[in-house]
């Protein structure tokens, strides 16, 4: 992973639990969960080696943690989790589990080799350990938050957490999702997406900011940094802009960093977490406001797609888009039809590679038409697609 990617609009760890057999279960990560429940089921291309066997599908999403700062940031999480048997982000003493080694002899060099045993880990286990992983000095800062999608699960994680010592930083949420709550979501009459469905994996959701920090920073702007008073770069590269409402407080990365941690008494943190906004004095979410700023300095096209004005499609080019499809899928030549307004540089961005750390190479999703052919998915008028990857662990000699 290179740096000059943009932060994740949404980057998940989460654990698998089969409805099958409930004490196998597994640690993952992912940018879009939806997708990789999909492919951990087999319906898509793609999932993990050891959610392959049949006889454990399908597979369920217990519980997500959210709010991770970066991709690598949610991949050292992953690791830590999966092997908490080895990882220093748990401390000797207080480790649940410990790793046991054991022999195995190479009839090739003559010579025994020492391994080091992957331990099983139980329900319980896990949620301790994640637990622990919470505690930590590595991630207790992070603004970290904890999904349950399973009732029973959520009610195991308040189980340990009654009779055991130890508790979560403020501001690290832990909380049952409605729709594992069966009525829930009728008895609040809500509509739509719920569960893991409900996730927003786009950057749609930042829209109004990115239109008014593009507004804010011009050739001809002159905004000053609302800490030091100084000015900030016309193309706002290291510049964060309040995101409340129509506050446009603007102040170098490090004047609010500097400030936030003061405010808080936090002197030996690196990093904030929250702060108040030096104008319209409201919460900001410093993960939030970086976010922001890793999009609009490093994934200009993509914000350009978010911002797009895509013009309602009319009955006449949706039915000559339907027409080229039933031509293509004929395998017919007919001359070109109007297909809507994307262009071929807005559909190419939709094939998007997604991978584990225990996968099979990933293939582009597609999907089957009513001809028997496959093509693949193009987005609806307002769907906003992510730029996303999978935990392929690239990158994984950072981790620890």
């Amino acid at each position: 992973m290179t740096a000059k990617q943009p932060i994740p609009a949404l980057y998940v760890c989460y654990l698998l639990r089969s409805t099958v057999r409930h004490q196998s279960l597994y640690v993952g990560s992912t940018p879009n969960p939806v997708r990789r429940l999909k492919q951990h089921n087999g319906d898509t291309k793609g999932g993990a080696v050891r959610t392959s066997r049949e006889s454990l599908r399908p597979w369920e999403m217990a519980c997500l943690v959210t709010g991770f700062p970066s991709k690598v940031a949610a991949l050292q999480f992953e690791w830590a989790w999966q092997n908490t048997h080895l990882t220093r982000h748990i401390s000797t003493d207080e480790r649940l589990t410990h790793a046991t080694t054991y022999s195995r002899f190479n009839r090739r060099t003559g010579k025994y080799r020492k391994k080091i045993a992957r331990p099983t880990f139980s329900l319980t286990e896990r949620l301790a350990n994640l637990h622990l992983l919470l505690r930590s000095s590595s991630f207790e800062r992070w603004p970290l938050k904890v999904t349950f999608y399973a009732k029973d699960v959520y009610n195991a994680w308040l189980k340990w957490v009654s009779e055991h010592a130890g508790i979560l930083r403020d501001g690290i949420g832990v909380e049952l999702d409605d729709a594992a709550n069966g009525t829930a979501l009728h008895a609040r009459g809500r509509a739509g997406p719920s569960g893991i469905h409900a996730l927003d994996t786009t950057y749609k959701g930042m829209k109004a900011q990115l239109l008014k920090t593009r507004e804010l920073f011009t050739e001809d702007s002159a905004v000053d940094c609302a800490v030091c008073h100084q000015p900030l770069p016309r193309d706002g590269s290291m510049a964060l802009v309040c995101n409340n409402g129509d506050c446009s407080t603007a102040a170098h990365l490090q004047c609010l960093s500097s400030r936030f941690i003061q405010d808080a008494d936090a002197g030996d943190s690196v990093i904030p977490i929250t702060g108040t906004c030096p104008t319209c004095r409201r919460e900001l979410k410093w993960v939030d406001l970086v976010r922001e700023l890793s999009l609009r300095t490093r994934g200009k096209a993509t914000v350009d797609r978010v911002l797009k004005e895509r013009k309602p499609r009319t009955k006449r080019s949706a039915i000559a888009c339907t027409a080229q499809i039933i031509a293509d899928a004929n395998g017919g030549s007919d001359a070109e039809l109007d297909g809507g307004d994307e262009s071929d540089e807005d559909v190419e961005w939709h094939v998007l590679s997604d991978g584990s750390d225990d996968d099979v190479a990933p293939q582009a999703e597609a999907h089957p038409n009513a001809f028997g052919r496959h093509f693949l998915h193009l987005p609806g008028k307002d769907e906003v697609v992510p730029e996303i990857e999978d935990s392929d662990w690239d990158a994984a000699e950072m981790l620890e």
